[in-house]
């Protein structure tokens, strides 16, 4: 008897990155509805520095495979180049198994494991559905981490020709996701696209506003108002808009930026601040658990940002975390995306484009001028949460289409 279906993808329980907390909770979520789930996945390693786990372990009605593969410096080309094609050789070498499943949910990273339930389902009548958490190699391209024409371009090309054309379902992020595959004609069929966001657990959040950090709790009594940037600080984000902005404010002894996350940015944001004799920013390393829900707790408001040119092609899920904890977000972005008409509409936050440093200083001296003004766009900033990024609305909709295909 065929399961129901099979989540494929790199990163997993117990890492700690939301690539791999988004199909863990996926897993359970689908289990607890009644859908017969496994999982293939990476062995942990870059994001989990915990005891050893079993290659194969039950866990909460669902059975994880790991599979084993290559560990060389990530941030380098090559090293990274290499480990996907070691993870895609280990995820070839279960191709049989694959055939247990009525459907298969493979998500876009690494860019080329896609191209495995492609094959299977070319010659069986499993079903697949492709998860894009952005759009490879158009997003290396639009950064400069690839050369256009180049062979890492052409073969990507090859093989989203293949994988977008026979999904059975394609799930984009965001509606401007969705308009950029069929504007590009990178999707052939726009009417297999749905849109699913990415979503947020706020079981995570704490329920008290007690502080546990001692040197947050010490920010949050010595700044009035402290501004949080949570995330990744990579290619893939305006950094210098929001630097530009703490630079005009850095003599002011009422306001703090606080940042969290890592990329390859974040040494840059660093000597910036140094360079530049800035006391009022600080950044911290990627934090977790109850020191994330305490910078959560003491800001004021959050920051969100894409670089020039990313919009369509990927989406900032640090946004939902933001929403959830009822915070005003100040977006750095187009403005035709569902992240800012969100919070426009409903008066959640505000947004600037890139580059504009005083309208983004503008907009964080209003909040800081007017507490009932910031009070009543955090009230809205849950609202938003509430009706479109809470994980039980997002991982139902995912159920209903893996019901759909199967049924």
């Amino acid at each position: 008897m065929k399961k129901d279906v099979l989540i494929m993808c790199q990163y997993f329980y117990p890492e700690y990155v939301s690539s791999a907390t988004l199909p863990t909770e996926l897993a359970e979520d689908l289990v607890k509805k009644g859908l017969s789930v496994d999982v293939l996945c990476g062995y942990p390693k870059e994001y989990y520095h915990g005891d050893k786990v079993p290659l194969r372990e039950e866990l909460n009605g669902y059975t994880v495979r790991r599979v084993k593969y290559t560990e060389f410096n990530n941030k380098t080309k090559i090293g990274r180049i290499i480990n996907f094609f070691s993870f895609f050789t280990a995820i070839l070498s279960k191709t049989l198994s694959l055939l247990n499943y009525r459907s298969i949910l493979v998500y876009s990273n690494p860019p080329i494991l896609p191209l495995v339930p492609c094959l299977i389902s070319k010659i069986t009548k499993t079903k697949f559905i492709f998860v894009a958490f952005d759009v490879y190699p158009d997003n290396a391209l639009i950064l400069g981490a690839i050369k256009k024409g180049g062979i890492i371009e052409r073969l990507m090309r090859y093989i989203n020709t293949k994988v977008y054309q026979h999904a059975t379902k394609i799930v984009a992020l965001g509606s401007e996701m969705k308009s950029y595959m069929i504007n590009t004609n990178i999707a052939p069929d726009c009417t297999n696209i749905e849109v699913i966001p990415n979503w947020y657990n706020d079981k995570k959040i704490g329920k008290t506003s007690k502080i546990h950090n001692k040197e947050f709790k010490e920010l949050n009594e010595r700044w009035p108002f402290v501004v949080l940037y949570s995330g990744n600080m990579g290619t893939a984000q305006d950094m210098d808009t929001i630097l530009q902005c703490i630079s005009n404010l850095k003599n002011r002894n009422d306001v703090f930026f606080l940042f969290t996350g890592h990329g390859n940015k974040a040494d840059y944001v660093k000597q910036y601040f140094l360079t530049n004799n800035i006391n009022n920013a600080k950044v911290y390393g990627f934090l977790l658990g109850e020191d994330y829900n305490d910078v959560l707790k003491i800001a004021d408001v959050c920051l969100v940002s894409l670089a020039v040119g990313i919009e369509g092609v990927g989406v900032p899920s640090k946004t939902y975390g933001y929403l959830a904890a009822g915070k005003p977000v100040i977006s750095i972005m187009s403005s035709e995306t569902d992240i800012a008409k969100h919070l426009e509409t409903f008066s959640a936050g505000g947004n600037v484009k890139q580059g504009d440093s005083t309208g983004l200083e503008r907009l964080v001296l209003n909040y800081m001028e007017n507490k009932e003004h910031t009070s009543a766009h955090g009230v809205n900033a849950r609202m938003v949460f509430e009706k479109f990024y809470q994980r039980e609305i997002c991982t139902n909709m995912y159920y209903n289409l893996i019901k759909i295909i199967i049924s």
